[in-house]
């Protein structure tokens, strides 16, 4: 009795929480619109949208959206099926991992399903990476192709070519999957014949290590289980996250010589390699036969020329995967450097499709774009200009507004995590995001040429 009581307890308490971040969300949107002179009319309206998309992510990851693995296990309950269970290749590109690369190889080799094959590219590495690869293929336990350095997009484009299974599932080689992950994401290619891609769930392996993790890790469940969820719902993720993305063979086969090939700007770009596989998923039906009439001398166009179909894309909250962030600054900048180079490059890709989308997916994506060019400028105006001119108050309610959002963040990610207490750290990330990392997006434009990798 008591149990059933503590845990009618717990459902009151996050439902009266989930309502509390709503209509925080919410009554600050009323008050910008309604209560808030418009002095400076794009200033007022910016401010608006940006409530406006917040408020609308939050309602649906919160209130509509439901996690595929959890519908697609109702599905096939409810309708059993003679359907064997695919083959799933399992993939990594590797370069000189050698202090980690171990963890990955017994993350997928320990998964629970057990119809798969697990292919490990070493590319290139010049430390024992290529030792301790070769020595879990003598133990059969994955295999290895071995070749000269040609970067990442190169190393799983060969992985590809050689697998044998129906699905897809790569994982970055810093990265680990909890021993379900695949056993929960494979129920959704076979319930739901429409859906092409599947993004995990993904937090930080090095969480603990100082604060600066501790906010990404807080940072990284607000963008998957709010802004992921919310793309979701309409079956429109825009990025199949490298720690943890599975896709349908017949999705992105054709498609891996324009994926390796990848140009921008007159030249090959190396990063965006997760974005722009998606992309070929979210414009399939808009740009695939013109692609596959590109490469048509391809064997991997020759081979099998499989149909255009206008895939979903959706993310499964409950697949979850671990990854490496940075823990320091000078790597947390190098890393974002290489982030928003690769949103800069699929801004002109996705960008020129994504409006077929559904309208509040399409909507809130395009001024997601509007709003990481015109939110530098709007926070030097609060925390430079309007002080100069004497208008401390402008900058203090400016920097409380955001600490604000984070702590909404924040108490999302508490109900995900009830036992976790990383969710006060949630507000550090909101800061350094708007007052330094956005800044640069301009670095990143002038420099996007420069296709160096970084790792922590």
């Amino acid at each position: 009795m008591k149990e059933t009581l503590h845990n009618i307890n717990k459902k009151i308490t996050e439902r009266a929480v989930i309502y509390f971040i709503t209509m925080s969300v919410f009554i600050i949107l009323i008050g910008k619109a309604f209560f808030v002179k418009p002095d400076y009319f794009t200033l007022y309206i910016y401010g608006v949208l940006v409530t406006l998309v917040l408020l609308i992510n939050f309602y649906y990851a919160i209130f509509k959206y439901e996690d595929p693995a959890i519908t697609a296990k109702k599905i096939i309950r409810q309708k059993p099926t003679s359907q064997k269970k695919p083959l799933v290749s399992c993939m990594v590109a590797v370069y000189n991992e050698e202090k980690i690369i171990e963890d990955c190889i017994l993350s997928l080799a320990n998964q629970t399903y057990q119809n798969k094959e697990i292919i490990f590219v070493n590319d290139g590495s010049t430390d024992k990476t290529a030792e301790i690869l070769d020595y879990y293929a003598n133990k059969g336990l994955i295999k290895v192709i071995h070749q000269k350095n040609a970067g990442k997009k190169r190393a799983l484009g060969r992985a590809m070519r050689e697998a044998k299974g129906e699905i897809f599932a790569f994982s970055d080689s810093d990265s680990v999957w909890a021993p379900d992950a695949i056993e929960k994401i494979v129920p959704i290619f076979m319930a739901f014949p429409d859906i092409g891609g599947v993004s995990g769930h993904f937090r930080l392996k090095n969480s603990a290590t100082n604060i600066l993790t501790r906010a990404q890790d807080a940072w990284a469940e607000g963008q998957f289980s709010i802004r992921k969820a919310f793309e979701s719902y309409f079956g429109a993720v825009t990025c199949v996250s490298g720690p943890l993305a599975v896709f349908r063979k017949s999705a992105i086969y054709n498609y891996i010589p324009a994926w390796e090939q990848d140009t921008f700007l007159g030249q090959e770009f190396k990063f965006a390699t997760d974005r722009t596989l998606t992309g070929f998923l979210l414009g399939n039906k808009y740009i695939g036969e013109k692609l596959k009439q590109k490469y048509h001398n391809d064997d991997c166009v020759k081979k099998i020329d499989y149909p255009i179909k206008d895939w979903k894309v959706v993310y499964s909250k409950s697949a979850k995967a671990w990854t490496v962030l940075p823990d320091n600054f000078k790597s947390l900048l190098k890393q974002h450097i290489r982030w928003k180079k690769s949103f800069i490059r699929n801004t002109f890709f996705t960008g020129s499709f994504y409006w077929h989308k559904p309208f509040l997916a399409a909507l809130a994506y395009y001024l997601h774009v509007v709003f990481v060019l015109v939110g530098p400028f709007i926070a030097f105006r609060h925390i430079i200009y309007l002080p100069i001119r004497g208008d401390i108050w402008g900058a203090i309610l400016y920097i409380l507004g955001i600490i604000f959002i984070g702590f909404m963040f924040g108490l999302a990610y508490k109900i995900e995590n009830k036992e976790d207490h990383i969710w006060i750290y949630r507000p550090i990330m909101s800061i350094l995001s708007t007052l330094i990392l956005s800044w640069l997006i301009f670095y990143s434009a002038l420099t996007i040429k420069k296709m160096v990798w970084h790792r922590n």
